[in-house]
Order: C-alpha cells, then structure tokens, then sequence
C-alpha cells in the first residue's frame, strides 16, 4: 500500500537542481504531477538577501547545499541561526495559470521572495531573536509567470532560534502549475480531516456506551486512544487543529510531542487489557511514571530546551509501547489465544505505520497525508474488543441459561422436598395435637407447654412447606383462583382473631376498623385470607409494642385495604427489596424464609390489584393493596387462570381444573345411565368417532372401553389417514394420542382447527404425561379436552359424550335457528299474496293459477328446507328463491326487476337458507322501500377454488353503521335475524361470511363464496 501511494504522489524522474539551478525546459507541467525542488541550492549563511542583492553583487558567494537536508554544516554546526536559499527555475514559457510553490514546515519561520515579488511570511523571520517569531506550518505561493520570461529566481528566508536538532528547509518543496499543486494539498488535508473526523465520531459513541456502563474501564481507555490519534494527525502534518485553536509554535510543538507518545501508550494499555485481565506489573508502572514527568518537562520547559532534548526521550518512549505489543501479541500466538488473526492483523498495522513515518522522515518528502495503517490498527482493535464482547455476551448468555436451569431445579427440588415433608410432619402435628388433647383432659391441672410448643413448631413448618409450594406456583403461572363475593370485615376480623394469640404478654392491639357496609368485594377466598394472614402476622412481628390497624376504603371502583403498624420501619433503600424471595428487612432472621411478602404481592396482582408500602424507620410502616369490587366484576381476561391472556385462551385456563384437582374418587353406582334418556330421542344419538392411535393395543383398548351401542368408532393408525377421513364424512368427536410418528397429535390438531371450529369437531387428546407445558399446548392449538393415560374408563365415557353430545347439541340448535329463520313468513305477506290471488281471479284467471303453483311451490320449498340436514343442493335453494322472486313481481308489477347471471358447473350443495335471506332483505329494505322500485341482480359464478354468489339492488343503500349493525344482531333482536343468521353459518362453516358493500341513494351488494370442495 505504502508503495502504491509512492507511486501515485511521488515525483517522477526528474533533473535535481546543481549549483542553484535547476533546468525544467522541456518539462510539460500543465495537468501534470508537481515536481520537486530537491538538490543544489544556493545558501547564503547568516544573512537575509533580496533578489536586488544578488543582482546587485552585494550578496556575496553563496554556498552550495542539498535540499532538503539540515543547515548545521553552513552555521558552525548548529541549528540555531539563519540564512538564505536561492534556487534559479528555468521553464518553457509561462502557463495560462499561476506556478505554485508547496512548502512544508520550515523551521522555525520563513518567507518566499519569487523574481523580486514578496509574499507574506510564515512567522517572523529575522536576524534577532527578539523580533523572530516562529511559526512552521505548510503553506502555498502562487507566482503567475509575466509572458516571455523563462526564469524564476526562488528566495527561501528563513530564521530559527528555537529548534536545536531541525533547521532550515527540512523536507521537499513542491513545484508546479497551480491547480496540480492544489490538488495534491486537496488530498492531503481531505485525508487529515477524513480520518480525524472518523476517530472523533468513534471516540463519542465510545463515551457513550462507557457513560451507559461505567464499569467498562476499556471503553475509556479506546476513547482516549482515538482521540490522542486524532489529536495528533491534527497537530502534524498540515497543522489543521490551527483551525479550531489560536496556537502559538510552542503549543503546536508540544501538542505534537505528547499526541504521539499518548497514543501509543494508550495501544499498550489496551493491548495489556486484552491479554489480561489482571492489574499492571511493576514494568509498566515505571513506563507510566517516565511517560507522566516526561509530558510535566515538556509541559513547563521552554521550547527552546525542549527541542534540543527532547529527541532522544520522545524517540525512546515513543518506541517502547510497539515492541511490547509485539512481545505481548507473541506471547498470545504462542499461547494460541483466540482471535490470533485480528492481533496479527494490528501488529501489522503499526508494524507498517511505524516504518512508514521513518521512512518519510528519513527521505524527508513531502507526500500527501497517508492515513491507511491509522485506520486499519484502530480498526482492528475495534474488531478484536467486538469479538470480545461477543464471546463474553455468548459466554453471560450460556452461564444465563445454566442458572435458569439450576434454578429450575432448585425449584422443582423445593416442591419435591415440600411434598415428601408434607406428610410426615402432618402425621407428627396430628399426634403431638392427640396427645396434648389427652394431657389437657387427664390432667388439666398440669402444664403441657412442651407438647404446645411442639405443635405450633409444626404448624410454623407446614406453613413454610405453603410458601414453598405457593411460591413454586405462582412462578410456574399454575395458580388457580376461584373468586366469589367477600366481606372484607368478615375476612379481617377472622384472620386477626387467629393471629391475636401472637399479641398476648406484649404491649400490643390488633383493630379492625373496616366497616361492615362496605361492599363485596371480587376474590378468592382462600388467597384474601393468606394475603391478609402474611400481611398482619408481618406486621405482628416487627411491631413490640403499639397498635396494628386494618381498614378499608372505597376508591375509584376498587377497595384499598390497608394494614398499618406502629412498628420500627424499613429503610428506604430496602423498600424496593422486601418483595423479593428470600429477602427481609434490616437483613435480621426473625423466623420464615422470607416469602410472605413477595407471595402476597403476586397474590394481590393475580386478583388484578397492586400492593404498595410506606415507611419510615421508628415510624411504622403502611401496606395497602386493592381489590376489584364484586358489583362490577366481569373478568374475562385470563387473569384469574394462572396465565396471561395473550399466552393461553379462556378454554386452557378452564380445562386446568381437572388436572390440578384431582379426579373423583366416587364411583357411579351401576346401572346409571351417562345422561338423560331423553336425549336419545335426539337426531344424530349415535356418536361418530374417529380414534387416532399409531399403537393398534391402544386401539383395541378404547374400543373395549366405548363398547356401548351409542358409540361408532373407527380406529385409524397415522394422522394422514385420519385426515383423509375427516374429508369423508361427518364426525362428532376426534380422540387422538399425542406421540405419533409422521405426524404428532398436536400436528393433527392444528390441521383440523384449520377446517374445522372446536365447535364443529371436537378434538380430545390422549396423553402419557400431564405436564403443564404439554396441556397448555394443546389447548393453544385448539384441542378441546385431554385425558392421561392410562386412561379411567368412567371418566374417559363422561369426556367422550360430553365432547361429544355437545358437538350434536350445537348443530341441533343450528337446525333450529334455521327452522326459526324460516318461521319468520310474515303475516302481512301472506295476506297480501292471498289478497293478489283474489284480485286476479277476477282480472285473469291463467295468472291466478300460475300466482297460486309459486305461491305452493314457496310453502313447499321453505317447509322442506325447515327439516332438511347440513347442506342441500343448489337447485333446492334456487327453487325457493325463484317462487318467492315470481310472487313478489305478480304483486309489484314493473317495481320490481329481476336480473339473473349463472355460471356454474356441476351439482354445487351448500347449507340451506343461505341465499333467499339475502334476496328477500334486498327486495324488501332495498328496492321496494322506494316508490320508483328498482333492479335486482343475482350472480352465481364459478371463480376457481370457489363459487362466488351476489344480491345487487339499486335501491335505497345504508350507511356503515347501519351494515355493522346488521351482521352484530342476535336472535334475541327484532328484526334483521336473517343477515345475521347467514353471517354466521357462513363464518362457522366456511371461515368467512358476508361481503357487504354499500352506500345511501347508491344500493347494496351483498356477496359470499362457497369453497369448491363442496362441488359434486
């Protein structure tokens, strides 16, 4: 890379100047690369000549000496002095722009004089150190050559009173036509800005994430990298920091001296930080103390003094961090430590960046800013902290995952250990409360203290045994609640008559306060108790002396308990931790696990209220929490289920009953018929059941258990097949086993919710293993019921023809809401009909008859379709709709116009009563609810996958709201029962219902489709 940025801004082969001149006839320099002035020069020592001088003789003989190179030979050998450069340039003939000079860094200070025309200077020049004034930075001359001349005579003054190892013209001038010049020095500070911009915007987002987490000590440590780079491309080069700040030469030189030794220092540390995490030896605290008094010598020195030492100090420190980063990034390989390629990389890069800098120091060009390696190091310490972080996160996230496990198992350690302890320590209070029973009979007169003691000790254990499992539970989201209306009173005054005992022999009262007017509240019973039983006994214990008081208020349709104490308090800084697990306030053990707190608080959430406390330490605390009232209590989002409502629907929460419960233990007595004999009078009293089982035993085994004649069952061995024939006919109930191979239970269950509703087929799983996770899967993906196995015979019937008879049940309703829909002929038309009939018999007789064959044809068709099944065919529909469009248009004359437009294919069945509905409301709210009448358009269309039916009227049109409405009606309403109706056949059936389209004074269409695999 070095070599191809060479090979694009170095010079090409070109004369040197000798014995103060230099030719360039024959040189093309228009839209070409700059040249350099490097060679010969006339110098003229200790003195500050003018182009009049030489012309004039008075300057005196020159001596000859290199450019660039360093003026101590001309001046006694020292750097401190001043003097003179003269250079002839010889060229073609002038340009049609200026010729441009590019000076780089004269020291101390300078000023350019071309053919007699003085530009301004850079500081001070003069042969006084009093009036000097350095200054060396880059800078251009401009020199437009006058026509005919072919000569420029360069005048170079230059003074330096303040370096001691650098002076006069230290690196190449640059030659050339002005716009090639500018271009190059375009580059060079493009590529400082470029690249100080980029490190400044990293060394900020740096500062950021270290401000968000302080206690990443290498966040700072690169921040503070990127700006000593930055600060020291700024400060060298094109001095661009001149650009922000006001500096003199002395700042500007000590800025340079201390941004390069930093830097590097700054690459060690964090060099150090990625190899080991441990503090620095006692090397590196002896470089950080050198690198700490060598920037307070730089800082105070005078300029003069630091120039002339300061070389072989900043040499030595500037170079120790890269070889101990080598050292270190060897002794990394060596080790084989990861990521070796991103530190080989780095190494490369300073490895390339340092021999560089030398390399251009040495050669002392003048070549545009080269920022390649900067950038490459610093972005491979980026990388290689990045990767770090990565494998410390991936790292974090594993020792995660491994503590949530063995938290898991310390859970379920917990709720084992509760139930093995349950029953021994009941079997030890019972004994111990037989035989303090005993003693207090046989001998009351006698003490039985210990006995006492002993049995509140087990009751202290059992109830700790009860946190253990409450808390287990309510982690796991297993917490069922039953709520009921309560008394708060009630509840209060009951739980402190039990804790009262613990007041006795001390200075302390337990109030009730709560009014008995207060309204019920909405709440588990048993968990209201255990949330007041933890809050007072807490209050019991940490109160010695005072009062207790529980009261009660209503607020913003809630009721605030509140339980306050006269006790020491809680700190503010434990406020927040007392509602953790395993946590008490003060951190003083008074007895328990610390959980009663942090149980009631989720306890408290569970019944949809919050739990909050005030205190102050020796001024008691106050604990409130709220409950919903029972007035307005509706609860319909899940809360009471021990989930959330996103999580698992009502039915999962539902069916969590028979799991946590238990089953019966009362066997039926025999004879007892499952249900009601009046439902075998039932359509549809035998059960169609289709059993899933990869296992032909299990198969047998539930034919043998559903052995009764009011049972069909038909076994099938995979989830394809079961599909396939679901696709055949109808069913009541579908049990499956949950571990199929091909395709699961759950698999099976998906891909029949997505045909069918839990309504229309009933989906009963069959499981080995009642784990939550398990059931509650099931459930989400739409199984209705689950049953363990192996299988209770009795309770597997009830599930079966529960499942199973209210499968029947809804489709009976079905048929009747359909009979009802159909019932609904209103009188008025059939007394208009009658009244048409009469009218014509005795204006034409023929229409009569054919009036009276619709009107029969109508009665027929609807009293057919009234005790019809699940689907009819097409033309049985279209009879009807037909009878009823004919009868209609004999009444309404030219008011009524029928359009039809069939398509269709085949013998097409779909549910009965599905489009005359449709048709009649267009007629009679549509078209006929005008004066003018309207057209009525009717389409059947065959569209693919699907047919496609359409009612169009132009009639009077409806609103948005009017159309919601329609499709939200119920049976219980007025009117509208058969826009409804339809909707939600449709939605049941078909999984989608009625399209309706519509606007006042513009009609309506109304449009469904039936799938095409009802085609036959």
């Amino acid at each position: 890379m070095h070599t191809v940025w060479q090979q694009i801004f170095a010079a090409p082969q070109q004369p040197g100047a000798s014995r103060g001149a230099l030719d360039l006839r024959g040189w093309h320099l228009k839209n070409a690369h700059s040249l350099v002035l490097d060679g010969e020069w006339a110098f003229y020592p200790n003195r500050l000549v003018t182009a009049s001088d030489i012309r004039s003789g008075t300057a005196g003989a020159p001596l000859m000496m290199n450019v660039p190179g360093n003026w101590k030979s001309a001046l006694s050998g020292s750097s401190l002095g001043y003097g003179t450069y003269a250079l002839r340039v010889l060229v073609d003939q002038p340009l049609d722009e200026p010729y441009s000079f590019w000076v780089q860094q004269i020291q101390a200070s300078s000023r350019i004089e071309v053919n007699g025309q003085v530009y301004p200077a850079m500081g001070q020049p003069a042969v006084d150190r009093e009036l000097h004034r350095p200054m060396a930075v880059s800078y251009t001359v401009d020199y437009p050559l006058p026509a005919g001349e072919q000569e420029m005579l360069v005048l170079i003054q230059a003074a330096n009173f303040e370096h001691g190892e650098k002076g006069g013209i230290s690196y190449s001038i640059r030659f050339g036509a002005q716009s090639s010049i500018q271009k190059e020095r375009w580059y060079s500070t493009a590529f400082q800005l470029t690249t100080i911009v980029i490190l400044l915007l990293h060394a900020l987002y740096v500062c950021i994430l270290y401000a968000l987490a302080k206690k990443q000590r290498v966040l700072l440590l690169f921040a503070l990298m990127l700006i000593t780079t930055a600060l020291s491309i700024a400060a060298d080069n094109d001095v661009l920091l001149l650009i922000v700040l006001p500096l003199n030469y002395t700042w500007m030189i000590k800025i340079r001296l201390l941004s390069y030794v930093w830097m590097v220092f700054f690459m060690l540390l964090l060099t150090y930080k990625f190899y080991s995490a441990q503090a620095v030896g006692w090397a590196f605290k002896i470089y950080s103390f050198l690198l700490v008094l060598y920037t307070l010598c730089i800082s105070v020195l005078p300029i003069h003094l630091v120039l002339s030492n300061a070389t072989i100090y900043f040499s030595l420190l500037y170079m120790i961090p890269p070889c101990w980063m080598f050292v270190i990034f060897g002794i990394m390989v060596y080790k084989r430590k990861r990521d070796v390629s991103f530190l080989t990389f780095i190494a490369s890069c300073i490895v390339s960046g340092v021999v560089w800098g030398n390399t251009l120091n040495g050669e002392r060009q003048n070549l545009p800013f080269y920022s390649i390696d900067i950038l490459a190091a610093i972005v491979g310490f980026s990388a290689y902290g990045l990767k770090q972080y990565i494998r410390r996160s991936d790292e974090s996230r594993v020792l995660y995952e491994q503590l949530v496990q063995t938290d898991k198992q310390k859970e379920r350690f917990l709720i084992s250990t509760s139930h093995e302890l349950r029953t021994p320590l009941h079997g030890m209070i019972s004994i111990a409360e037989t035989e303090y029973d005993k003693r207090r009979t046989a001998y009351p007169e006698e003490e039985s203290g210990d006995l006492e003691l002993l049995v509140r000790i087990g009751r202290q254990m059992s109830q700790l045994l009860d946190d253990l499992m409450d808390l287990t539970l309510l982690r796991e989201n297993r917490m069922v609640l039953h709520p009921v209306p309560l008394s708060v009173y009630t509840i209060a005054a009951g739980v402190a008559d039990m804790l009262r005992y613990l007041t006795e022999g001390r200075n302390l009262t337990l109030h009730v306060s709560a009014s008995e007017a207060l309204p019920s509240v909405w709440a588990d019973e048993k968990r209201l108790i255990q949330i007041l039983f933890n809050l007072i006994h807490n209050a019991v214990k940490f109160t010695e002396s005072g009062s207790i008081r529980i009261s009660a208020e209503e607020a913003d349709g809630q009721l605030l308990i509140s339980v306050a104490d006269s006790g020491e308090g809680i700190a503010l800084e434990e406020l927040s931790r007392i509602f953790q697990p395993y946590e008490q306030a003060g951190g003083q053990d008074r007895g328990g696990l610390g959980l009663g707190l942090s149980i009631t608080r989720q306890l408290v959430e569970l019944h949809g209220g919050r739990l909050t406390v005030e205190s102050r330490p020796g001024e008691g605390s106050i604990f409130r929490f709220s409950l919903p009232l029972a007035d307005g209590a509706f609860f319909t989002d899940g809360r009471f289920g021990g989930s959330e409502a996103e999580e698992w629907p009502d039915v999962s929460l539902n069916a969590q009953a028979p799991y946590f419960q238990g089953r019966g233990e009362t066997p039926l007595p025999a004879g007892s018929p499952l249900f009601p004999a009046a439902e075998e009078d039932q359509d549809g009293a035998i059960l169609h059941i289709l059993v899933v089982d990869d296992d032909p035993v299990n198969l047998r085994v539930l034919s043998t258990i559903l052995h009764e004649d009011i049972y069909r069952l038909t076994p099938v061995l995979s989830g394809e097949e079961a599909l396939k024939h679901l696709g055949e006919e109808s069913w009541d109930l579908l049990i499956t086993d949950v571990m199929m191979p091909q395709m699961s239970g759950y698999e099976l269950t998906r891909q029949v919710r997505e045909r069918y509703s839990a309504s229309e087929l009933p989906v009963l799983l069959l499981t080995a293993r009642a784990r939550r996770e398990e059931i509650y899967y099931g459930f989400r993906l739409g199984a209705n019921d689950y049953v363990t196995k192996p299988v209770d015979s009795l309770e597997l019937k009830y599930r079966v023809t529960g499942l199973a008879r209210m499968k029947q049940s809804i489709q009976h309703n079905l048929r009747l809401e359909i009979a009802y829909l159909q019932a609904q002929i209103r009188p008025h038309f059939l007394f208009n009909t009658l009244n048409s009939i009469s009218t014509l018999s005795q204006i034409d007789i023929r229409q009569m008859q054919e009036l009276i064959d619709a009107f029969s044809s109508f009665l027929r068709a609807s009293f057919d379709l009234m005790n019809t099944g699940k689907l009819v065919h097409l033309r049985q529909e279209l009879s009807l709709v037909e009878a009823y469009l004919y009868i209609e248009k004999v009444r309404f004359g030219e008011r009524l116009e029928v359009a039809w437009e069939r398509n269709y294919s085949g013998l097409l069945l779909i549910p009965p009563l599905i489009l005359q509905p449709l048709v009649e409301n267009a007629v009679r709210h549509g078209l006929l609810s005008l004066i003018e009448g309207g057209t009525l358009m009717i389409r059947i269309e065959e569209l693919g996958d699907h047919v496609r039916f359409e009612v169009q009227d132009n009639g009077k049109g409806m609103e948005q709201a009017e159309i919601e409405r329609l499709l939200k009606k119920n049976k219980d309403t007025d009117s509208g029962i058969g826009i409804w109706n339809t909707n939600r056949r449709l939605i049941e059936r078909y999984g989608q219902g009625l399209s309706i389209r519509s606007r006042p004074g513009h009609g309506t269409t109304v449009s469904f489709i039936v799938p095409v695999r009802w085609m036959e």
